[in-house]
C-alpha cells in the first residue's frame, strides 16, 4: 500500500476546518442580523442559532459550502502530497467523517447522515481535480 503524506492531510484537514469555520461564522452573522446581541446568554445564543438553522437558508448554505470546502480539502491534499491523490482523497473524507461523528447534532441528525454519506466522495472530486491538474503540469 502506498504511504500516505499525512502532513499534507493534516495542512489540507486544518485548512479545510478554519474556512468552513469562517464561512460557517459570517453565515451565522449574515442570516441572525441584528439578532445577536452582546448581552446576550448562552441558552438565548442557543435559540437564536436553532432558529436561525430552522427558519432561514443559513442550513442550505452551510451544506453548500461545506461540500465545496471537502472537495478543496481533497484536492489540497493530493496537490500537497505530489503523488497517489485519490488516497489523499479518501485520508481527508476520511478525517472529515470522524470530525462529524465527534460533532455530530442530535438536533439535525439527518445533515449529519448526509455528511457521512457525502464525504468520501466530495473528496475524492477534489482528489481527482487535483489529478488533472497534476498530468497537465
Amino acid at each position: 500500500m502506498p504511504r500516505i503524506d499525512f502532513r499534507a492531510v493534516i495542512i489540507a484537514f486544518a485548512a479545510e476546518f478554519a474556512v468552513d469555520l469562517l464561512i460557517g461564522a459570517l453565515l451565522f452573522h449574515v442570516f441572525a442580523g441584528d439578532r445577536i446581541t452582546p448581552e446576550m446568554t448562552d441558552a438565548q445564543f442557543l435559540e437564536l442559532r436553532r432558529w436561525v438553522l430552522e427558519n432561514t437558508p443559513c442550513l442550505a448554505w452551510l451544506v453548500l459550502s461545506g461540500s465545496a470546502t471537502t472537495v478543496g480539502g481533497g484536492y489540497l491534499a493530493a496537490r500537497l502530497a505530489k503523488r497517489i491523490p485519490y488516497y489523499h482523497g479518501l485520508a481527508i473524507g476520511i478525517a472529515g467523517i470522524i470530525d462529524i461523528v465527534l460533532e455530530w447534532d442530535r438536533e439535525f441528525t439527518g445533515l449529519g447522515w448526509l455528511g457521512v454519506a457525502t464525504t468520501i466522495p466530495l473528496a475524492l472530486v477534489g482528489a481527482h481535480f487535483a489529478r488533472k491538474q497534476m498530468e497537465t503540469a
